[in-house]
């Protein structure tokens, strides 16, 4: 199975061969089954220039050999082991292809900066209270206007949210990518808001 997830690149070009978990799969077996997902899903790198966590679906069915059903029924029962370890499964979607990584159910040390996290507020308070679209310069006048920054350092701040994954932007429309939804849940981005009104 390590082999498996190692060599899950060289495995892209193949077509794997469907493989049903045996009914009678032995808890020696599980366990070490569990292990691999606990490593493969922990995981954090680049793809694309941008920091992602887990693994992909697609590469969870290359590695293990799994039919969808199957996968699917497993992680289920990987949901349930970990969150007996405080630890959870999140889901999220890169361009429309699904993703699993494990993350602590009590505590998520955050990687940002302080001018990266007001950054990130502005963003979710403006996004969470506004219909319209986000553009860089509405951005940076909320930030510039109250002398909480300069233009300049917001441009790196915007530029370090992309590479983290937490922003996306397109058309020069700017939106929430995976990862600000993974770590910042309804209550969060609410108390966010909430903080950013009073700005």
């Amino acid at each position: 199975m390590e082999e498996d997830f190692n060599n899950i690149d060289e495995m892209q070009g193949t077509k794997p061969e469907v493989v049903k978990l045996p009914a009678a799969i032995t808890d020696e077996e599980k366990s070490e089954l569990f292990k691999e997902l606990t490593t493969i899903l922990s995981r954090k790198w680049v793809k694309n220039k941008i920091f992602v966590f887990g693994s992909s679906e697609i590469d969870l069915l290359l590695a293990t050999r799994f039919d969808i059903d199957t996968l699917r029924e497993i992680i289920e029962e990987y949901k349930s082991f970990v969150e007996i370890l405080g630890l959870e499964v999140v889901e999220y979607t890169i361009d429309g292809e699904t993703w699993y990584s494990l993350k602590s159910a009590f505590y998520a040390p955050s990687e940002l900066l302080k001018s990266e996290f007001i950054v990130l507020g502005t963003i979710i308070g403006i996004l969470e209270t506004q219909t319209g679209p986000l553009s860089t310069k509405t951005i940076k006048e909320k930030l510039t206007d109250t002398n909480r920054m300069k233009a300049y350092q917001v441009d790196l701040c915007l530029r370090k949210l992309v590479q983290q994954g937490y922003i996306k932007k397109l058309h020069n429309v700017w939106s929430y990518n995976y990862r600000t939804l993974v770590e910042f849940g309804e209550e969060e981005r609410r108390k966010i808001t909430e903080e950013f009104r009073k700005i």
